[in-house]
């Protein structure tokens, strides 16, 4: 068995060498984590959801929030509160109590992220808050936090994994293009909806590729459940007891004792 964490690059090639060898593989391998907020959501929860998913760890989580749709009806007054949220965030040393958003980890990722905003922007995309980095604070890889508007699927933004803290938003017409968008990505690691709406949900949970779905808890762990992803986020899982069992294999154990035949399946 193989277990790996990490890009999808190294997990292919992982896989090429596990190949000949018939290697068991676990591969866990980023993921572009879509939100879809509905209708019917609270905003105030949605929005501070959605902050705590996407900006946690400075948006340097596997699972962060990274691919935002928002239902048309709600669209303007959502991202004008988000913005208003975001915008007050604190940035500073991870260690102090006042700290909302530490540091991204080293300045190469930072210039990734700067990468994606730069190229969103020339193609007509809108910052709203943040994306920049702070002047107040002159050492350390600081981003502010920044919600993105007039997105798409065009975008690098949109399509590969950002890793920092950028919230990009676009808005959908019905539950529909909602799924479609979540589902266009070559990743399936996680994702969420916001909403109370059983049909939606049942809809959701269903009909999105995702390892991981959250309703209206974004980005919480239970230990006892399995982890892992779907399309290019890997193969596999950990945690739980799924977890466990992909570390064994099953005999099938056929054993004919005094000509009482028993049967049973052994992992070992």
């Amino acid at each position: 068995m193989i277990a790996f964490t990490g890009s999808l690059a190294v997990g292919q090639h992982i896989a090429r060498l596990a190949g000949p060898m018939m290697k068991k593989l676990h591969l866990e391998l980023g993921g572009k984590d879509p939100m879809v907020i509905a209708p019917d959501a609270e905003l105030d929860m949605a929005i501070s959801g959605l902050a705590y998913a996407a900006l946690i760890n400075a948006g340097q989580v596997c699972t962060s929030t990274e691919r935002v749709y928002v239902h048309e009806s709600i669209y303007p007054q959502f991202t004008e509160e988000l913005a208003d949220f975001v915008g007050k965030l604190r940035l500073g040393n991870g260690l102090d109590e006042n700290t909302d958003i530490g540091p991204m980890i080293r300045n190469k990722f930072r210039e990734k992220v700067e990468g994606q905003l730069h190229e969103a922007i020339s193609h007509g995309a809108k910052i709203l808050v943040g994306g920049q980095r702070p002047p107040q604070i002159p050492g350390g890889f600081f981003l502010s936090p920044a919600v993105v508007t007039n997105v798409n699927h065009q975008m690098r933004l949109m399509r590969e994994e950002t890793f920092g803290p950028v919230i990009p938003i676009m808005p959908y017409k019905d539950f529909d293009e909602a799924i479609a968008l979540a589902n266009d990505c070559q990743y399936g690691l996680g994702a969420t909806l916001m909403s109370h709406d059983a049909r939606l949900v049942k809809r959701f949970f269903e009909e999105v590729k995702g390892g991981t779905i959250w309703i209206n808890d974004p980005l919480t762990d239970n230990f006892a459940g399995p982890f892992g992803g779907m399309k290019m986020s890997g193969l596999g899982r950990e945690l739980g007891q799924e977890g466990l069992d992909e570390y064994t294999e099953v005999k099938h154990v056929h054993w004919d004792v005094e000509g009482g035949v028993k049967e049973f399946w052994y992992p070992y």
